[in-house]
Parts: C-alpha cells; structure tokens; sequence
C-alpha cells in the first residue's frame, strides 16, 4: 500500500519547518512570502497532500462543517445568499467555515484549501471561474460540492442559479416594446459572471436593436469616474435617440443614477434607466426604477438543501435547478405612458 504523504514530507522538500506548513495550512499567511506560500501549495499538490487525511477515513462521524467560499460580500447577492446557507445547515445541526475570494482565483483555491483543512463535509462555491475544471479535482475527494449562482459548464454535480438569459431578453424586450431605440449595458469589468451576462446581453441588443457588442455593452467596475465617462460617452454617440441604460448591479445603478441627476435629465423622457438588484429602493426613487429581482434567499436555502441532502446520503450533490427572477416595469423605462392617448 502506497504510503500517504505527511505534513514532515511536505516541509522537508519544500525546506521549511512543520510549523510553518501548519500555519499555511490554517491560513495563517503573516510573516509569510508570496514566494513560499506558492511553493508549498505547488508540493501538497505534487505530494497529493490531505491533511488527517487518513483519520478522516477512519473516524465514523462527520465535522458537522459546511464549507461556503463566495467570490464577493460586496454585493447584496453574496451576502444574502450566504446567510440562507447558513440558516439551512444551523437547522440541520452544520455550522458554516464561509471564507471570501474576492473574485481572485488564486485567492479562492487557497479558501478551498482552508475549507478542507477544517475537513468539512461539504462544499458551496459561488465560483469566480468560468468552467468546471478547477472544481472536478475537488470530486476526486469524495466532497459533495454545489455549485451556487453559476452555470458551469461541464460541471455534472448540483448546481443552482438564475436563468439570467430569460430576465435580460424579457427587460430588453420591454424597453423595445417601450420605444427606446438604443441601449447600453454598464457591466462589471472585474467579474467574469457579469461578463457572461454582458454576453447574453449584446446577444438581444443584436437582435431586438441591431447593436453589436462593442456599442452594446460598457466596462465600468465600481468606479464612479467609468460609470461618469460611460454615460457621457452614450449620450454623445446618441444625441438625438430614445436610449436606455441597463446596470449590472446596486451599485452601478446607484452611480448611474447619481449621473443622471447631475446631469438634469429626466427618466424616461431623456434616458431610460433599469438595473438587477435594486430590492427595497427603486420603487421609493422619483420616479420608480425598473428593475430584475434575483431570487436570493431562495437560491442560498436550495445550495444549503442540496449540500445537506448529499452529506446525509453519502453521495455527491446532484441536480441542475434553475430558478425564475422577477421583472418590475416602472416610471424610469415607461415611454408608453408619455404618449398621448
């Protein structure tokens, strides 16, 4: 039998001491080089490295621990879908390790790492990559992982997201149906989901407007010089046309709307303005901001299920399960309402 590589194997070819491979192991990166710290991810992988792998094996009962690594807290999606996962797994007996990657892959495999040094049971990853590959190696441990707000490609295992597709097309549908003749999606530039969704987006612009890519969609991030400079330049190329801007998110919408204002035009007779995720607000605003609803809290609750069931069943997680947002029509979009009757 092939003996299982120890954590005295790991310091010794990386040249380092135990405690150091432990402090790594803990996420304890202080005093610690970018340079090391590489070195001994590279050598668990060579070494195939599983830290108590073989008590874990042998001990009967579980860690009653859930893994939850999110790519971002920054936004209202994060948070609100993490603290459903939480809520499932508190009511079925499970705490929670949630660490953060902040959209940087290395970050997150280092989060992964933590999350199985505390050998939890389970994991929920809201990723920051596009495909399956960097979480197929996670299966190979017998860890029933599910993947939360993504559709990954190739990824067989449990899943849970938004049909994002069918919200875009339905509000680009409606700012057609509006008379608005040109549109323009303001998309996070340091997220690659939002760029899927950018994707889909100049996709309908395509067809419902005949825009391509490039005057469809603008990167913008979370600074509020590029959102300033993306509307300036939509109004400029557009002068005379009934046009629209589609936020990304709260806080794109918030800065296009600060713009807006500065600016002293008036929704919709000037502009249009619509965005995902203005929960609690965008009907207080004059005048009220069409707006896409992501099912939050029911997507967090259905990963936390689906995460449960697997543990309990001794199995991987399974099933694809698509979930409906809601659209609300409001003055901030409704040209309609403007022509005379």
């Amino acid at each position: 039998m092939e003996r299982k590589a120890t954590i005295a194997d790991v310091a010794k070819k990386v040249g380092v001491s135990k405690t150091t491979i432990s402090r790594y192991l803990n996420g304890n990166y202080e005093f610690m080089s970018q340079e090391t710290r590489q070195r001994i991810e590279q050598v668990i992988k060579e070494l195939d490295y599983a830290p108590n792998s073989a008590a874990r094996t042998l001990k009967s009962q579980k860690s009653k621990l859930v893994g939850v690594v999110v790519n971002s807290l920054r936004y209202q999606i994060g948070a609100q879908t993490v603290t459903q996962i939480n809520s499932v797994c508190a009511q079925n007996g499970y705490g929670t390790v949630v660490c953060c990657s902040n959209d940087d892959p290395v970050k997150e495999e280092q989060a992964i790492q933590l999350c199985l040094n505390q050998q939890v049971d389970g994991l929920v990853l809201i990723p920051c990559h596009e495909t399956a590959e960097p979480y197929l190696a996670l299966c190979k441990r017998n860890i029933p992982v599910v993947i939360c707000t993504r559709q990954l490609k190739d990824w067989p295992y449990g899943s849970v997201y938004v049909k994002h597709d069918e919200l875009i097309a339905n509000m680009l549908q409606h700012l057609k149906e509006q008379g608005f003749e040109k549109v323009r999606f303001l998309q996070d530039v340091d997220n690659f989901h939002k760029k899927w969704m950018g994707d889909v987006f100049a996709q309908w612009a395509e067809k419902l407007f005949g825009m391509n890519r490039e005057d469809a969609v603008a990167l913008v991030g979370r600074e509020e010089l590029r959102v300033n400079e993306a509307v300036e330049q939509f109004l400029r190329e557009y002068p005379e046309q009934k046009k629209a801007l589609f936020a990304v998110n709260t806080h794109t919408l918030f800065l296009t709307l600060k713009e807006v204002e500065q600016r002293g035009l008036r929704m919709p007779e000037d502009i249009g303005v619509c965005g995902y995720d203005a929960v609690g607000w965008s009907e207080l605003v004059a005048p009220g901001i069409s707006s896409i609803r992501q099912p939050m809290d029911r997507m967090g609750r259905v990963a936390g299920e689906k995460i449960i069931e697997a543990i309990l069943q001794g199995r991987m997680s399974e099933g694809k399960q698509a979930l409906s947002g809601t659209l609300t029509f409001r003055r901030s979009t409704q040209l309609s309402r403007l022509r005379p009757t």
